[in-house]
């Protein structure tokens, strides 16, 4: 994997040329700077091929251990937001709310345009729900927008059968690629996202290194406190 540049690299770059040499890299991304993007433009057996062999396999042994994975919409929030809660605790992660996620929702449905879908698929054994997933359908990319799992029932592999269906409604709703949404920006096992990372390079597809955010800083005893506050808070990683 081809890591970012240091963040001192990244701005003497992008300030090369300017006036006050005051642009500065953010400590953390509003949204992912690194993510997997898959090709859906190959037929199926040809994305299935490109992926790892123990990626295959778990999609396959999810299907014989009888996962089935159902688009549940706005009315399976509260089962979505049972799995998310669970997943942020065994985590360690900071969580939004349930009207969070209804306003995921309640969102696009105002909106004149039927460019955009948005659905929440659901992975169950019988009738308990073991994974779900925000799947974002736009009119050429899909995007893996947010994911969560029970504690049990591991062994079953939900999370690589809704991955799996995931990328086949997104072929099937005509998108040419599928956004991962999110790795870590180097292959280090002690990165917090190193699993994630792991998880999702499975699937294959081509990684890219974004800019990410970034700041200007009017005020530079304010901003040293804000960036002090922002390392310190709960769920903060370096990039």
């Amino acid at each position: 994997m081809e890591s970012s540049p240091a963040k001192t690299f990244q701005e003497l770059r992008l300030n090369y040329g300017t006036c006050n040499w005051n642009l500065k890299k953010s400590n953390s991304n509003i949204l992912p700077a690194h993510t997997i993007l898959l090709d859906l433009r190959n037929e199926e057996e040809q994305i299935l091929a490109q992926m790892k062999s123990k990626t295959r396999y778990n999609i396959n042994l999810s299907k014989r251990k009888g996962i089935e994975v159902r688009n549940v919409g706005i009315e399976g929030l509260d089962i979505w937001y049972q799995l998310y809660c669970e997943t942020a605790i065994r985590n360690g992660l900071n969580t939004n709310s349930l009207e969070y996620f209804r306003m995921v929702f309640t969102t696009k449905m105002e909106q004149e345009s039927k460019d955009v879908q948005v659905k929440l698929l659901v992975a169950y054994t019988g009738d308990q729900p073991l994974a779900a997933m925000f799947l974002v359908l736009s009119s050429h990319r899909a995007t893996y927008l947010y994911g969560a799992s029970s504690s049990e029932h591991r062994n079953l592999m939900p999370t690589y059968a809704l991955q799996w269906e995931a990328i086949r409604l997104a072929k099937a709703n005509a998108c040419t690629e599928y956004d991962m949404f999110g790795i870590a920006p180097r292959p280090e096992p002690s990165h917090p996202m190193y699993g994630l990372y792991k998880f999702k390079q499975g699937f294959g597809g081509q990684i890219y290194h974004q800019l990410g955010c970034w700041d200007y800083p009017l005020d530079p005893d304010k901003y040293a406190v804000f960036q002090a506050y922002e390392m310190n808070r709960q769920g903060y990683y370096q990039q």
